[in-house]
């Protein structure tokens, strides 16, 4: 049986930002799915008055690219601080950082075909049966590529050399995940149904001496409670344990921005509600901000 990986930290539950990406609205707004007290909270965002796309979110920061300057800067939704980065660009691949943008430790990977001189730049070298980049993440330090069929390429820049490594797996073939995570130093990919409608399979990547690997399914849930969205995953630890201990709160990829919210019991997830926004405003991105790193 796998489960997932133990912790002694409890979190707070995240909270959705509504992000009015697609018509560049200053006025934006902060969703409680959760505790639902308050339900929604709104916020002027005087820097995002032109059209913004989020590409990675994570440690209580969004990771976002100004379509009117082609710009790519940090904006922590909490505090109102802005990082810009020295970077213009209108297309990428796959973005993802390692930390906040105000430590020492945060490297920002971003893959594309173009680049700037003031970043060091590294071929992106797979092999053949790698397919169509999907997903990147961090974790120590090492950026975790995945493609449309679940396979595994990771990067170190840190080594010298061609440092991209393809991990083999009999069955990443057979796994096609829409949501790629990590949590407490372990990797998690979820299998979803249609755009963000349902929940099908929850895995934990297994390492074996850095090399072999395999997606094993996860049967126990522990008391962990995770929050999944186009935009960035994560999960948390030792919430209400009546209420949401087992519970996965999936942000649907749509312009209803609604939330779905599924129960765990004997590796089946079944739909018990759903928080709709759609009184706010529709076409909002759902960006899920983990306020215990903010």
């Amino acid at each position: 049986m796998t489960s997932f990986a133990k912790s002694n930290t409890k979190n707070q539950p995240p909270l959705l930002f509504l992000l009015g990406e697609p018509n560049g609205e200053t006025k934006h707004a902060f969703l409680d799915p959760v505790n639902q007290s308050p339900f929604l909270s709104e916020a002027e965002f005087p820097e995002l008055q032109f059209q913004v796309e989020c590409l990675s979110s994570g440690h209580g920061w969004l990771l976002l690219l100004s379509r009117q300057t082609s710009s790519l800067f940090f904006l922590n939704p909490f505090t109102r601080q802005k990082i810009d980065l020295p970077y213009r660009s209108s297309g990428f691949t796959a973005v993802a950082f390692s930390a906040p943008p105000t430590s020492p430790d945060c490297v920002v990977f971003a893959i594309q075909h173009q680049y700037e001189k003031c970043w060091n730049r590294y071929p992106y070298r797979v092999g053949k049966d790698f397919g169509v980049l999907m997903h990147a993440i961090c974790n120590d330090g090492i950026l975790y590529c995945m493609d449309s069929c679940g396979r595994i390429a990771t990067f170190d820049a840190n080594k010298k050399g061609d440092t991209w490594t393809e991990i083999s797996s009999k069955n990443f073939k057979q796994v096609r995940l829409s949501c790629f995570f990590k949590f407490n130093g372990e990797l998690y990919g979820v299998k979803l149904y249609g755009n963000y409608s349902a929940v099908e399979t929850v895995y934990k990547l297994k390492l074996e001496n850095g090399v072999a690997a395999a997606w094993e399914e996860v049967n126990d849930m522990r008391d962990h409670t995770m929050f999944l969205g186009p935009y960035g995953s994560c999960a948390a630890v030792g919430l209400d344990e009546k209420l949401l201990q087992k519970k996965i709160f999936l942000a649907r990829d749509d312009p209803t921005s609604k939330c779905l919210i599924f129960d765990f019991d004997e590796g089946n997830y079944k739909k018990t509600a759903t928080v709709s926004s759609s009184e706010y405003s529709w076409c909002y991105s759902s960006v899920w901000i983990e306020r215990s790193a903010a």
